[in-house]
């Protein structure tokens, strides 16, 4: 009886370490993780930018170009490095081509993007449920959202869970259906079954292109079908794009104008543009 006893105080011992171990590598996992979500600063932002238009920039371009020291800027370059956003050379970095996945697009605008989610977020309240569609810029808003209380979020973005993982302070609702691997969501008849279980206030989603012809439409017919869905459990449809999308067409319409409440963009949106989704009923923020 004594030996039992001694073994199931050394279990239990060895039980508390396990768990206690494993909670404390979760939680720094979880602070390295917040680490790398860290906003980019306003030089770091540049770089990308610079990177967009020439593909390749040298360190001594962009010693001169900011006026700081060497070691600053092989620091910037390595962190935009370990974030996947260049590929540092012997005296420089160049654009990394990884194909035109949602991790790709984040980076194509990302000064204006940052801006809109900033705009969007301020449009939530704490404790509000979501609908968030996939994309580079839903996926920012999702991280912009960590700062609120409350927030849940209903997605069928694999890419927008897998950002935010380390946002505790989120509760994100992934919707099941067929994985598309280009978009990393899930779409088909599978998820707007789960859709149609929900009603929110607002939905948030991106476009690639915005006419008023077409209306509000993308090059995934799949996507497409999706999206109606979400209008349709939805009360206010927000769409999140820069300026460069509005004025053309995709192939596939999600939904007419006068569906759309409301359109966050930057501020270089053309202002015939606004005026036609201003006679449409669309309320523009520009930021």
């Amino acid at each position: 009886m004594n030996l039992l006893r001694f073994l199931l105080a050394l279990f239990g011992k060895i039980g508390y370490y396990i768990k206690n171990s494993f909670a404390t590598k979760i939680r720094s996992a979880r602070n390295d993780s917040l680490e790398a979500f860290k906003v980019f600063n306003e030089r770091q932002l540049r770089i990308i930018s610079l990177l967009q238009s020439q593909e390749k920039v040298s360190v001594s371009e962009l010693t001169a170009e900011f006026g700081v020291s060497l070691v600053t800027v092989r620091q910037d370059l390595k962190k935009l490095e370990d974030q996947g956003v260049l590929k540092r050379t012997h005296g420089g970095a160049v654009a990394v081509d990884n194909g035109y996945d949602t991790s790709t697009r984040m980076w194509n605008n990302y000064e204006k993007k940052q801006r809109i989610v900033q705009r969007a977020a301020g449009l939530v309240s704490d404790g509000e449920t979501i609908i968030i569609e996939t994309g580079s810029t839903c996926s920012l808003l999702a991280r912009e959202l960590a700062t609120k209380r409350g927030i849940t979020i209903i997605t069928n973005s694999v890419f927008l869970c897998n950002f935010v993982r380390a946002c505790s302070s989120l509760d994100v609702v992934l919707l099941g259906g067929s994985f598309q691997h280009d978009a990393e969501a899930n779409v088909g008849p599978l998820t707007k079954l789960g859709l149609s279980q929900f009603s929110v206030d607002k939905c948030f989603i991106g476009a690639d292109a915005i006419s008023e012809e077409k209306g509000v439409s993308t090059i995934n017919l799949f996507r497409a079908e999706v999206v109606r869905s979400m209008s349709e459990s939805a009360g206010k449809m927000i769409v999140l794009t820069t300026s460069d999308k509005i004025g053309g067409s995709a192939v596939a319409s999600v939904f007419p104008l006068d569906h759309l409440h409301t359109l966050i963009t930057d501020t270089d949106i053309k202002p015939a543009d606004q005026h036609m989704l201003e006679r449409a009923g669309v309320n523009v923020l520009t930021v």
